[in-house]
């Protein structure tokens, strides 16, 4: 039986001097030093985020393999992205795949390989399994919560889910979407964003067909309609001040979103939801704006596409990270508002690596940030160099 449960509040993490340090020798390893200068765009257009939202964290077997080789493990992959995943008061990604310690695809715990990829224990396409260490990667990168409802959530079964929401809690990573096998429900996290509690809930269209006999992913479709009572639940508490869902959906290598997807938004709207921001695609899709039933103003992003991978088409190495703020309006209502966004692309680093940049920031980036524009438009698009450190 589903259970809205309640869930834990995390104040927002500390924006420590020491983190910058590390984060800038990472990005020298990568080759890159970030630009901070934004181009004349107007006053206000590199002001901080409150919120950040990245897409798919999808670890193919070339960056495990790097990785492995490197005494920084999975940072270099981040680091040139680390400045913009940071600045916002709160950042959400979605990890693709279990971080489950020593856990083999027939779900046993075997020996530590004593490495971040054997291609057995940790190892990538079809059935996923990441070395439990990306999640500190992740949080020094900026991260505050991680989507764990996606198809690859149960890659390595209930107890690689189980160790996966261990390694992102060890890390100070909250997490939406899946929940221990023994213990309650709980499927939304809540987190303090620039003073007010939003609740975060992610859910998933599909576990690839692997079983999920404990009910441990939250499902798009097969729980739609407590997905949306939830939703409506938790935005008339006292102690929440707004909802966003976090949706694994869509059609694979797609730009355009579904009419399943475009239901499930506006239902979400309708049911309180003051954001709604999609992955799973591998691709962008549009971002709009939604009015919902008591004629709020509902930014939706369909699908971010990849954060990093090696999909390496064009349009699966072009993603985007996408920025909201909250504010009240004249009722008191919060609301989700400013959608902007900055164009990313994945490429080799001069050592070889796979990295995540901003588009702006490469010379061979222009593809990306023309393609971004196409799909998202050009409106909303950040100038070089924000959100400013």
């Amino acid at each position: 039986m589903l259970s809205t449960g309640r869930a834990m509040d995390f104040s927002m993490k500390d924006k420590r001097l020491a983190r910058g340090v590390h984060l800038l020798r990472l990005a020298l390893i990568a080759g890159v030093i970030a630009s901070c200068t934004p181009s004349d765009s107007g006053p206000g257009a590199c002001d901080r985020p409150d919120l950040a939202f990245g897409g798919d964290v999808l670890l193919h077997s070339l960056i495990q393999s790097d990785a492995a080789a490197r005494p920084e493990g999975f940072a270099p992959a981040f680091a040139p992205l680390a400045n913009v995943l940071s600045q916002a008061s709160v950042t959400v990604v979605n990890l693709e795949g279990p971080a489950a310690r020593n856990v083999s695809p027939r779900h046993r715990i075997e020996a530590d390989p004593e490495t971040r990829y054997d291609g057995h224990i940790y190892s990538g396409y079809p059935l996923f399994n990441y070395h439990p260490s990306i999640a500190e990667v992740l949080q020094q990168a900026g991260v505050d919560i991680v989507q764990t409802a996606n198809n690859h959530a149960m890659d390595r079964g209930s107890v690689g889910a189980d160790l996966t929401l261990s390694a992102l809690a060890e890390a100070g990573l909250s997490s939406t979407g899946t929940h221990p096998s023994d213990g309650a429900a709980i499927w939304h996290a809540t987190r303090q964003v620039s003073g007010y509690n939003i609740a975060f809930l992610a859910c998933t269209f599909s576990t690839n067909g692997l079983s999920d006999q404990r009910q441990q992913s939250l499902g798009c479709y097969r729980n739609r309609s407590f997905i949306l009572n939830l939703i409506h639940t938790l935005a008339e508490q006292p102690d929440i001040d707004g909802v966003i869902l976090l949706p694994h959906w869509g059609t694979e290598y797609s730009n355009r979103p579904t009419r399943r997807q475009r239901r499930l938004a506006q239902a979400a709207a309708d049911a309180g939801a003051i954001a709604v921001v999609g992955t799973h695609p591998h691709v962008l899709q549009p971002q709009e704006m939604l009015t919902a039933a008591d004629g709020r103003q509902v930014p939706v992003a369909f699908s971010l596409g990849n954060l990093i991978s090696t999909q390496w088409r064009l349009e699966r190495r072009t993603g985007a990270v996408y920025f909201l703020d909250l504010t009240r309006d004249a009722a008191g209502r919060l609301q989700a508002t400013d959608p902007r966004y900055l164009p990313t692309r994945v490429e080799r680093t001069v050592d070889r690596g796979v990295a995540v940049f901003p588009a702006a920031q490469l010379a061979t980036g222009g593809p990306s940030l023309a393609h971004a524009q196409r799909v998202l438009g050009p409106g909303m698009l950040l100038p070089n160099g924000c959100p400013a450190p």
